[in-house]
């Protein structure tokens, strides 16, 4: 089974144009994360979230949530971020979290520790006791517990992916104290239709047009140096989209 090819086949309503002003590398890094970051942003809470509100995006140090951070505050919502202190800076000189919770880095290893850090007395901090209304955890297994600590009344846990391991299932009753919310989706379902795929390509296009959303690429390998890739990927360290060259 392969996963690198020169050629691929793919479906016509899947297409999406590419403006003139927008490099092909920055359009192939907004196929699978831009539009995974937009879809959690704009549309998994289902008006649950307004101007104004809070919420808490887990590793905004790179990937998706590098990108769902930017888009969160071009909709108007408070940021709180989290990081390691390893990217720290490079959050900071995004610009995007109103508040960054930086954690220490696990030892050896680029990842952040979790616990080095009391998110959820700190979210409450910075909050005033109310929690936050959104929450996208793309981390899992480490992160659950904070996250539904973390939740303001009626708020909603957007659980999107799984770095540090598969969320372990819960009983329905966890989420009774603040009447919270809870999901679980996938970028599929909210390109589903044609239209709505390019109402969301269109925005980005648009965004990254007029310079209101930054899209970082860490490092490009060339397409006989894709075990190097995967290496640099699975370390933690990249701050940015890793693409292979053809």
């Amino acid at each position: 089974m392969g996963s690198y090819a020169q050629y691929t086949l793919a479906p016509l309503d899947k297409l999406v144009p590419v403006p003139d002003d927008v490099g092909m590398d920055v359009a192939v890094s907004c196929s699978v994360q831009g539009l995974t970051a937009h879809y959690l942003v704009s549309s998994v809470h289902n008006g649950m979230m307004k101007e104004g509100d809070w919420c808490l995006i887990f590793s905004v140090g790179s990937g998706t949530c590098q990108w769902a951070a930017q888009m969160a505050k071009l909709r108007g919502y408070k940021v709180i971020g989290t990081c390691s202190k390893g990217k720290a800076e490079h959050v900071k000189d995004i610009g995007a979290c109103d508040e960054l919770i930086v954690l220490d880095e696990v030892p050896g290893a680029s990842y952040a520790d979790y616990e080095s850090v009391d998110i959820v007395a700190r979210v409450m901090e910075i909050t005033n006791k109310q929690g936050v209304k959104c929450i996208l955890d793309g981390v899992g297994k480490s992160t659950v517990d904070i996250s539904l600590s973390c939740l303001a009344r009626r708020g909603i846990f957007v659980s999107f992916g799984n770095a540090s391991g598969a969320v372990p299932a819960f009983p329905v009753l966890r989420l009774l104290p603040k009447s919270a919310f809870v999901t679980r989706p996938k970028l599929g379902d909210y390109i589903a239709s044609r239209e709505e795929l390019s109402e969301r390509w269109d925005e980005i296009m648009d965004w990254l047009k007029s310079k209101k959303l930054q899209m970082g690429i860490d490092c490009v390998y060339s397409l006989e140096d894709a075990a190097e890739g995967h290496v640099y990927l699975e370390s933690g360290k990249s701050k940015g989209k890793i693409l292979y060259k053809i």
